[in-house]
């Protein structure tokens, strides 16, 4: 039986230890970066878009699904929420997203 490459949607073999058309292996692998497109590597800059802002190509549903919920859980934060979530989190563009929604905060 014949599997599909996660990377490059190619067909792999029974056995094949890796896709014959890009060299990934086979096997489990680490969770994606949903902070960076899957198809051209670089950074997304929308939370709430279906779509890679770079490229134009539709991002995977489990893509969509946490960065809408990430997105749905920094909207509806109270401040010291916010102040946490940006103490905690190591994501230079988050912590800048962060510090954005809170001066709109500050200058309403």
């Amino acid at each position: 039986m014949s599997r599909t490459c996660d990377y490059c949607q190619g067909v792999m073999g029974e056995g094949a230890a890796k896709c014959p058309n890009c060299g990934a292996a086979v096997g489990p692998r680490e969770a994606p970066d949903i902070r960076f497109c899957p198809h051209c590597r670089r950074r997304l800059l929308a939370l709430g878009s279906p779509a890679c802002n770079y490229c134009g190509r539709a991002l995977p549903e489990e893509y969509v699904r946490a960065r809408d919920a990430l997105w749905q859980k920094v909207s509806n934060a109270t401040p010291e929420e916010l102040k946490e979530l940006e103490r905690e989190n190591n994501d230079e563009a988050l912590k800048r997203a962060l510090k954005a929604l809170l001066d709109l905060d500050r200058k309403k």
